[in-house]
């Protein structure tokens, strides 16, 4: 069965030696061929994109996880009117003070749950000098990015090369309906004659 099927996938390649193929079955066959080892290279292509950008992840994750901290801000006034994060949670502004890392003293405009009230506390992140950062960078995100490139390019390779392969097709079959016709035009007055 699996010598079957490996015979079936090189007589789809154009890797048999079959006189009848015409030339537009072997253009044909070149380009499923062109297109295999095209998403074979994209995936071996993919793959190291994808180890690299875990590397950078894991590079980033190091370098914000080392220069970002969680410090405790107290909220000096009241939640402004509230608005969608990019995640989709309600956030609102309020003025707070806290302490950077360094010791100083801090204030300034933060991002808050809407249900905050002034007075309470909440934890952000800032850099050393106690500017507010984002939060650092996690393995989940670093993980994700390096799956999202790594599929990303075989996929869209596999993608543009199944559309190059299918186009070669119709175009070969409607040469070969064109040039049936046209022989059917010369045949079919002989054929008729002979037939009566």
């Amino acid at each position: 069965m699996s010598q079957n099927l490996f015979a079936r996938f090189a007589r789809w390649l154009g890797l048999d030696r079959n006189p009848l193929r015409r030339r537009c079955d072997r253009v044909e066959a070149v380009v499923r061929l062109a297109a295999v080892l095209g998403v074979v290279a994209a995936i071996v292509f993919g793959v190291m994109l994808g180890l690299r950008e875990y590397g950078n992840g894991l590079r980033t994750e190091a370098q914000q996880a080392h220069a970002r901290h969680q410090v405790v801000a107290t909220l000096t006034g009241d939640v402004t009117t509230p608005r969608l994060s990019v995640a989709g949670a309600a956030v609102g502004h309020a003025q707070a003070t806290w302490v950077a890392p360094d010791g100083t003293m801090r204030a300034g405009v933060i991002e808050v749950p809407p249900s905050q009230h002034a007075g309470e506390t909440v934890r952000i992140w800032t850099d050393d000098k106690g500017v507010i950062a984002p939060r650092p960078q996690d393995r989940e995100t670093t993980v994700v990015a390096a799956l999202t490139v790594g599929t990303g390019v075989p996929l869209a390779a596999a993608a543009i090369l199944a559309l190059l392969v299918t186009s070669t097709r119709l175009l070969n079959q409607r040469r070969a309906r064109r040039a049936w016709e046209a022989q059917w035009t010369v045949v079919e007055p002989m054929w008729r004659i002979n037939g009566r």
